[in-house]
């Protein structure tokens, strides 16, 4: 059904010459990484599956680390490793008769897979080290994504916009579009759409504008924020200093305070920073010798963002262009997560890296020095108390994290159903219900969920239930001539006797402690091992 295709390539020569030797050798932890990375699939025409390499000695893999120095070195690839067996898989809901109901699936020796592995991580790692990569170029790259790039575009955007170079629409030349057909440029233009928003569109050729032809100086290259962890950039002091030692008294932690900042930042210019989040306002506060700033914030911002965003702002309003800066914070969880900085950290903490990393332009030091709160340290009682004390009047800050509005959205989706709940008719026939999610932990699987929501809801497939559909002839139990509900079953059936008590023994439960079904509810849903226990029992009950 397949034909077979064979075709030959000539040997690319390789330069092993200088320098170039030291990729030769392949040390042999390099290639156990490989094989643990190497995936259980189906192996090649060789029959030999990733799992006999992941259990080869060290004598053994010393012999493969051998072959492979030797492919390299030669520069000659085994044979068997040219050949694939194609195995056609059918596809979904698709006539078998056709062949075009077929997808081939190559399978190729699992050794040369190995192989590969290495020689990607080496090549990558070369292009990397070596800048040889274009900072334009997101895709398939450690710390660079999609993310990382749209931020990039909104950063560019931002400095045009206050630096007066943005107008409603401007064409897009500093944004690289590569298009399938053709792989060409493309100029673009933002549309602004609201306070909030720009919108991406092509232009329109009968506007008369020129297109000018976009060069290399109009790529947007995002600097990397990584480099805010440099020492020569920014100091991030968690527990350098003996006053970030909570467990001082409040008199030592402020004198050993002053005697750190005469004798370590006796050269910088002190800036301090706080926010507060109460019921009525979210707010951020800094200040220094020559001003202060309070400002409100909209109030989905948590308390994190808040602190993060202090520091933003005071960087841009109280910094002065001729000293290197000291901020001092009580937000421990800023300070550690910028420290631990990733391009998967929280948007406000890549924006302020961003924002410390602009500031080099200055040939300014910033340190960020922790403070613990409410020990009298005057810096950080004057910018508590700018906080706390913000109204109205002060200007306001729309600036929403993303973060925080998905952490909104997701509070919301799950409190709007318990408060509809709460409300209806079915609160008293069902009773204050457990949330699933605080079982989801202690469940295995997918049909254990199942199985607790129904029994929580009391819609478990029972004789009763079946009856109420129409789908039963008889809802009553063949021994105790009651309704065979799902609290008869578990709770009074004479048939089951004697698998409750077992159920009780292991449990180490009194029978009479369950007065009724919303008590035994809540007595197995008290610990995971309950739980374990009541759904193991189960299989002894009619239940469907």
């Amino acid at each position: 059904m397949i034909g077979k295709i064979s075709t030959n390539h000539e040997p690319i020569p390789l330069d092993l010459n200088g320098d170039k030797n030291t990729y030769v050798n392949i040390p042999i932890q390099e290639e156990r990484k490989a094989i643990q990375k190497t995936r259980n699939t189906s192996p090649g025409a060789d029959c030999i599956p990733a799992k006999w390499f992941k259990k080869l000695s060290i004598v053994h893999l010393l012999k493969l680390t051998g072959f492979f120095q030797e492919i390299c070195s030669s520069t000659d690839i085994p044979e068997q490793w040219k050949h694939s067996v194609i195995v056609p898989v059918p596809k979904p809901n698709k006539d078998k008769s056709k062949i075009n109901s077929y997808r081939p699936i190559a399978l190729t020796s699992v050794c040369s897979k190995i192989f590969e592995r290495i020689l990607v991580q080496r090549i990558t790692h070369h292009l990397i080290v070596n800048k040889k990569i274009p900072s334009y170029i997101y895709g398939f790259l450690p710390l660079r994504d999609n993310q990382l790039a749209i931020y990039g575009i909104n950063i560019a955007i931002t400095e045009a916009h206050h630096q007066k170079k943005l107008s409603e629409s401007i064409w897009k030349s500093k944004v690289r579009t590569t298009l399938a057909v053709g792989k060409s440029w493309h100029p673009y233009s933002f549309k602004k759409q609201n306070r909030l928003s720009l919108l991406l569109r092509p232009p329109n050729p009968t506007e008369g504008t020129r297109i000018d032809p976009i060069t290399s100086d109009h790529i947007i290259t995002l600097p990397n924020i990584l480099d805010v962890l440099h020492k020569d950039i920014c100091e991030i002091h968690l527990a350098s200093f003996g006053f970030q030692d909570k467990a001082q008294p409040t008199f030592m932690i402020k004198a050993l305070f002053e005697e750190t900042i005469s004798e370590e930042f006796q050269d910088y210019f002190i800036i301090a920073t706080d926010a507060s989040k109460s019921h009525i306002y979210t707010s951020i506060a800094g200040t220094s010798n020559l001003r202060s700033f309070p400002f409100r914030i909209h109030p989905i911002n948590s308390i994190f963002t808040a602190e993060a965003l202090a520091i933003f702002q005071a960087i841009d309003d109280l910094s002065v262009p001729d000293s290197d800066l000291l901020i001092l914070t009580d937000s421990f969880s800023v300070l550690q997560t910028l420290k631990n900085l990733s391009i998967k950290s929280p948007k406000v903490i890549l924006r302020l890296a961003h924002k410390i990393l602009m500031r080099t332009k200055f040939h300014q030091k910033i340190a960020l020095v922790w403070t613990p709160g409410h020990s009298n340290i005057t810096w950080i009682e004057r910018t508590y108390s700018l906080a706390k004390n913000v109204t109205d009047s002060n200007l306001y800050i729309e600036w929403i994290a993303v973060e925080d509005i998905c952490s909104y959205y997701s509070n919301l989706s799950i409190q709007k159903p318990i408060e509809n709940f709460r409300n209806s008719k079915y609160l008293e026939i069902l009773g204050d219900l457990l949330s699933i999610l605080s079982l989801a932990p202690w469940l295995k699987n997918r049909h254990e969920d199942i199985i607790i929501t129904r029994i929580l809801t009391r819609m478990i497939i029972t004789p009763a239930l079946l009856h109420r559909f129409g789908l039963h002839n008889n809802p009553f139990c063949s021994v105790c001539n009651q309704e065979n509900t799902i609290e008869h079953i578990l709770l009074i059936c004479k048939k089951y006797l004697p698998h409750r008590r077992i159920f009780w023994l292991k449990l180490n439960l009194n029978l009479q402690i369950f007065s009724s079904y919303k008590v035994f509810l809540h007595t197995i849903c008290s610990s995971k091992r309950h739980l374990q226990v009541f759904l193991q029992m189960m299989k002894l009950f009619d239940i469907y």
